[in-house]
């Protein structure tokens, strides 16, 4: 189950990478390289029997490649990035729901906007940034608005939007949710959860038996509250640089 829950994450970078024009498939892994170094800049799916250790660290030592690669837990893999002087620089949980007899009917659907305007892509992207203290560019959310297989939520709370988060359906039909962020100045207040209520209820509504989601430390104890069982870890290694 790991390695198919970090399989839709690396499809779904594979799908923002594609529609935004900055993925790059190469013998042995792919990566994606968003503008300014932004969300999601990651280097993934590595296939160690192809993948050439010394160029990489060399690409990555330029700068032409993101210095974050992230893979499912794979000993071999571990082993060969190690002996390159790559290190581990985090894990996050792999979790997943059985939607079968799941539905969150306390949810109002008007607390909820579905980005389809250039505008309100711009104010995910800063909502998100502001939410997870890294940089996303509009111009990574505004060629998702009208792709069937994702969406793209805004929540309203009083008279702002303080959270956001994505749904992303795979080729096999599972969902995924994603980008689930509460400004700073908001939390405490239970939003972050409303907001997975909904993607998990929108997953339901596009008839996925399954829900997907990486989550820190902090999160998995969140989401094992609403029923998300643990499988794993997804690995993060980067090259130390001067």
């Amino acid at each position: 189950m790991n390695k198919i829950i970090i399989n839709h994450l690396f499809e779904f970078w594979t799908q923002i990478g594609k529609q935004g024009e900055f993925l790059t498939m190469e013998n042995g892994l792919s990566y994606t390289n968003a503008l300014n170094n932004s969300w999601p800049s990651k280097v993934f799916d590595l296939d160690h029997e192809k993948l050439d250790l010394d160029d990489l660290r060399i690409k990555i030592g330029f700068g032409a490649i993101p210095n974050s690669i992230a893979t499912y837990e794979d000993d071999t893999i571990k082993t060969i990035l190690e002996s390159h002087q790559f290190r581990l620089s985090s894990k996050i949980k792999a979790m997943a729901l059985d939607t079968s007899g799941v539905l969150f009917e306390d949810i109002n659907e008007t607390d909820f906007i579905t980005v389809s305007t250039t505008d309100e892509a711009k104010i995910f992207a800063d909502v998100a940034s502001e939410s997870f203290g890294y940089p996303v560019e509009a111009s990574t959310i505004i060629p998702l608005i009208d792709k069937s297989s994702f969406k793209i939520i805004l929540g309203k709370h009083d008279k702002g939007i303080p959270t956001c988060g994505m749904v992303y359906i795979d080729k096999n039909g599972v969902a995924g949710i994603h980008m689930i962020g509460t400004k700073g100045t908001h939390r405490g207040l239970g939003l972050g959860k409303k907001m997975t209520q909904y993607l998990i209820n929108q997953s339901i509504k596009a008839q996925s038996s399954k829900v997907f989601l990486v989550a820190s430390e902090a999160g998995e104890r969140i989401y094992t509250k609403m029923g998300f069982s643990t499988h794993g870890v997804l690995e993060s290694y980067s090259l130390p640089l001067k």
